[in-house]
């Protein structure tokens, strides 16, 4: 995956901006999607994936506007665990690596899971 780094992309919390580079939030958001994508082809029909660890290391900065590259390659399909080798880079090379895992699950369970829980009462 390519994308461009935007102002949004930064280091922020809330309405304050701690510095103008590609945050690690962001970074992680973005392996996370470019590591569902490399799954997908192998999924079953009734199976979908989530979310279940992440592991990276935000080595090298990268301001905005330059262009990274997230590439998520499967290294372990160990039953209904998916790990995905992350490496992030730019015009200057690596600035993360690390791994994201995947849980493969049914999607009807999920949905049914999804649904009692949002017909559970919101905290006070």
């Amino acid at each position: 995956m390519r994308l461009r780094v935007t102002a949004e992309m930064t280091a922020r919390f809330f309405d304050c901006t701690i510095h103008p580079l590609y945050a690690t939030f962001a970074l992680i958001e973005h392996a996370e999607y470019a590591s569902r994508q490399a799954i997908l082809p192998f999924l079953e029909p009734g199976d979908d994936a989530v979310g279940a660890h992440v592991e990276l290391e935000h080595v090298a900065p990268t301001p905005v506007g330059w262009i990274v590259e997230i590439t998520a390659r499967v290294i372990e399909c160990d039953g209904r665990s998916i790990v995905c080798r992350i490496t992030a880079s730019n015009r200057n090379g690596v600035i993360a690596e690390g791994t994201q895992r995947q849980r493969v699950v049914s999607k009807r369970r999920l949905e049914e899971r999804i649904a009692a829980l949002y017909s559970e009462q919101p905290d006070a």
